[in-house]
């Protein structure tokens, strides 16, 4: 099936062949981060960019570029541009509306809430908190964000799969003290589609909610799951949908630290209570040790594949970072409906994730 599916899409994009040469000028359509690279869509072409995505919001370019792939996104007959050389435009008048996908009524909330962060909080921490709770990316500064690439922390700047998991497991928890567990459930998956659209709704995000939809729909109806094979199903479907996915970095990383959260870290445990005992293996999951070393285990291969790199440093900074990224997205929530009450636990948490960053980004 998935072989028909990939003859399918090569079958409509017939009327380009690889090494076309293409010039496209206009306002990008979609955009967004994937790891350390911005992807840019204009009409049917899609191509990438090193810089943070929030430089070409709202902003006119011209792209030249080559044909690199047959298709890319081959549902929609998307084409890919090869060593794309991107250049802005002048503005020759004030923009009347927004060009790119961020308009329509969710931007004109998303921008509401981002106000509270900015008048309670100086940045960057402001530009973090928004990035990590809302998925707002034009107040993050391309120093700081480089900074997060170095120290291996870029995975927190932006919402992603990782924040989607931490919004359905904080909802289901609340939530198992007022409903019962069935309808607790349904709660937690309608928590986290209302914060992907919030977020933007970029594909990281998206297949978070897949996948954690389809875990929980399956502890809905009654029926045990197993992690595994929800990973398999949930990327199998993805592919079938958008078969070139598969060369995509964004999603070689999620599903291999899909599989390390949910399948290594239980075995790894699992080993080393066997080796040192219950007490020194609880400790290290309680500040999240053996969760990141099981993640980066499947996912530092691939980034060395792709970005030539590898940060040992990583797992490190991980280990002083990740434990206080859940608090300070409840605190994040509870500062847009309390701000004089929690601006300030937002604030010393930002605080200390952003000298960390800069400690270990050098």
């Amino acid at each position: 099936m998935l072989s028909f599916r990939c003859v399918l899409g090569w079958v409509t994009t017939l009327s380009f062949s690889t090494q076309d040469r293409i010039r496209v000028t206009g306002y990008p359509d979609t955009l967004y981060q994937d790891t350390t690279m911005c992807i840019i869509r204009i009409d049917r072409f899609l191509f990438s960019s090193e810089e943070i995505c929030a430089k070409y919001i709202d902003t006119e370019i011209r792209v030249i570029g080559t044909v690199g792939k047959p298709l890319i996104d081959s549902f929609g007959g998307n084409l890919w541009l090869n060593s794309a050389k991107i250049e802005k435009l002048d503005r020759t008048q004030e923009l009347k509306s927004p060009k790119t996908q961020d308009s329509g009524l969710v931007t004109n909330f998303r921008e509401s809430l981002v106000s509270v962060y900015k008048k309670y909080m100086p940045e960057p921490e402001a530009g973090l908190v928004s990035g990590i709770v809302l998925g707002y990316k034009k107040d993050m500064g391309q120093k700081l964000y480089q900074q997060m690439i170095k120290s291996g922390a870029v995975h927190i700047s932006v919402a992603s799969g990782y924040n989607i998991l931490l919004v359905g497991g904080m909802v289901l928890s609340l939530s198992f003290w007022l409903v019962r567990r069935a309808v607790a459930i349904w709660i937690a998956l309608g928590a986290m589609v209302f914060y992907a659209l919030l977020a933007g709704g970029d594909p990281p995000v998206v297949r978070a909610v897949y996948m954690a939809g389809l875990m929980y729909l399956g502890q809905s109806l009654g029926r045990g799951t197993k992690s595994g094979w929800v990973l398999t199903l949930t990327a199998w479907v993805m592919l079938m949908i958008d078969p070139v996915l598969l060369s995509s970095a964004s999603f070689q990383l999620s599903v291999a630290a899909s599989y390390g959260l949910m399948v290594v870290e239980p075995w790894l445990s699992k080993k080393l209570v066997a080796v040192v005992g219950d007490g020194l293996i609880n400790f290290a999951g309680s500040i999240g040790l053996t969760t990141t070393v099981s993640t980066m285990l499947l996912t530092m291969p691939i980034i060395w594949w792709h970005f030539g790199r590898m940060s040992l440093v990583s797992i490190v900074s991980n280990i002083l970072i990740l434990p206080f990224v859940p608090p300070m997205m409840m605190f994040g929530a509870g500062m847009l409906l309390f701000p004089g009450i929690f601006s300030l636990p937002v604030y010393a948490l930002s605080h200390w994730i952003v000298l960390m960053i800069r400690f270990f980004g050098v």
